[in-house]
């Protein structure tokens, strides 16, 4: 029984080292990316808005409740702070609660997969 537990216990450490590490080298790579090929901020354009809203049926994109027209801000699924860009499959219109809410935090696996899909893109 105390050996069964003692192996949890190591694999469960060794699972956090491991994703604090992984956690390390994608923002290592956001970094990197940030610096080759810097992102710069633009207004955004009415058209594609409009679009987003009806693509999205009037639905927050975090919430999934109902948005009123003109009561929503445009969310970077992959923040700008790590190397996320104004692509259309990274926006999103959400509720400004909810987009406060979430603030910066992101999946390390859909993080590196966006740095990929970008610098592979470029």
């Amino acid at each position: 029984m105390d050996r069964s537990r003692n192996l949890r216990e190591r694999a469960r450490s060794l699972e956090m080292t491991t994703f604090r590490e992984f956690w390390t080298l994608v923002a290592e790579c956001s970094s990197i990316l940030q610096e080759i090929a810097p992102r710069k901020r633009r207004n955004w354009l009415g058209q594609v808005v409009m679009e987003l809203y009806q693509e999205q049926n009037g639905l927050c994109g975090l919430c999934e409740k109902s948005m009123e027209p003109d009561a929503y801000e445009v969310d970077h699924k992959i923040p700008f702070a790590y190397g996320g860009g104004h692509e259309r499959t990274n926006l999103q219109l959400a509720h400004p609660e909810c987009n406060r809410r979430k603030g910066a935090p992101v999946d390390p696996h859909h993080l590196l997969e966006y740095l990929e899909d970008r610098y592979m893109n470029r």
